[in-house]
């Protein structure tokens, strides 16, 4: 049970949930129908750009920060850091073969391309979220007073959602 970091693993839910947008959008990429395909394909990079890489712009202002201050280190989340610029870069390819296929009219033809990215990014997104939420949640939940946990809650919201905004 969570002290003070309940609000914050809330905050993060709609993280988790989104993650579905990714394997629904590979599932019918590769069969169709077309309708249905580019649907699910333009929702899965609404979640992206929307939830997914804001959110992780604001952990790097915010919960990585914290985590290195309670451990009393820097850069103690390098690795996170780099998955996701990971995440960043793969979801630059899917933009773009997204807007291919939307063009072509055609998610089938592009396929190949698409479903690696897809499924790619989800499970880097769901590997990465349940490291966090394994690891440094009950860590931080162990060591913040409660108004640290809701300032950890308000600036990533802020954050995330003026990146969200452009």
């Amino acid at each position: 049970m969570d002290r003070v970091i309940g609000p914050y693993r809330a905050w993060r839910a709609s993280l988790r949930s989104g993650l579905q947008s990714l394997a629904k959008a590979g599932a019918v990429a590769g069969q169709g129908p077309e309708d249905a395909a580019r649907a699910a394909l333009a929702e899965a990079v609404r979640y992206i750009e929307g939830t997914l890489l804001p959110a992780s712009l604001a952990e790097e202002f915010t919960l990585f920060p914290t985590v290195d201050g309670v451990l009393g280190l820097t850069g103690s989340c390098a690795v996170l850091e780099r998955e996701h610029e990971a995440m960043r870069q793969m979801a630059s390819d899917l933009r773009q073969v997204a807007a291919a296929a939307e063009k072509d009219g055609d998610t089938l033809a592009y396929a190949r391309y698409l479903l690696p990215l897809l499924f790619g990014l989800y499970g880097l997104a769901r590997a990465h979220l349940e490291a966090e939420d394994a690891v440094f949640l009950p860590l931080l939940d162990e060591h913040l007073s409660e108004s640290q946990a809701n300032v950890l809650v308000e600036n990533s919201e802020r954050i995330a959602s003026a990146k969200a905004a452009g």
